[in-house]
């Protein structure tokens, strides 16, 4: 079996145990947002669960603690420190460590292929679909993301598209 074989029949195993585990020990947990991430250095896949109250709490909290940076660096007149710390005007909290169910299931690969976000992708389909079909998601703002090597939260697949 290759590589990538393994790599992905580990990632299905890996969202198999979290559908049954949701299902068994979140019963009543309604899915806003689902993340997906691979680290190729240390072997590692998870998959994360994250309610709408809790992505909105985060988002409040992040833009309370960016509003006191964003004022200092406008009253120093650093306006491009200042953009870094704008107001976010979103719903979805897109950190997977801040994650109500974080790392709700992980799995140790025994190595993952150098083209691992090809197939990453198509498995984030593949997840996309078994997650709505066997999950309680929020029927209008349910969105599944995926890492790449540049953020933790990168590719995504939201219900509004999925939808149409």
């Amino acid at each position: 079996m290759t590589n990538q074989n393994n790599y992905v029949d580990e990632l299905t195993l890996m969202l198999e145990k979290s559908l049954k585990r949701m299902k068994l020990e979140q019963s009543d947990f309604i899915v806003f947002t689902v993340s997906i991430w691979t680290d190729r250095n240390a072997n590692v896949s998870a998959i994360n669960f994250d309610s709408k109250i809790n992505s909105l709490q985060n988002s409040k909290e992040s833009n309370e603690h960016n509003k006191k940076y964003y004022d200092k660096y406008v009253a120093e007149g650093d306006l491009e420190m200042a953009e870094l710390f704008k107001q976010k005007e979103s719903i979805r909290f897109l950190n997977p460590a801040n994650f109500e169910l974080s790392d709700f299931e992980e799995v140790k690969h025994n190595s993952v292929p150098p083209n691992w976000y090809s197939y990453l992708v198509k498995f984030g389909e593949l997840a996309f679909d078994k997650i709505v079909s066997e999950l309680k998601i929020d029927a209008e703002n349910f969105e599944l993301g995926i890492n790449s090597t540049k953020d933790w939260y990168d590719k995504t697949w939201n219900i509004k598209a999925y939808k149409k």
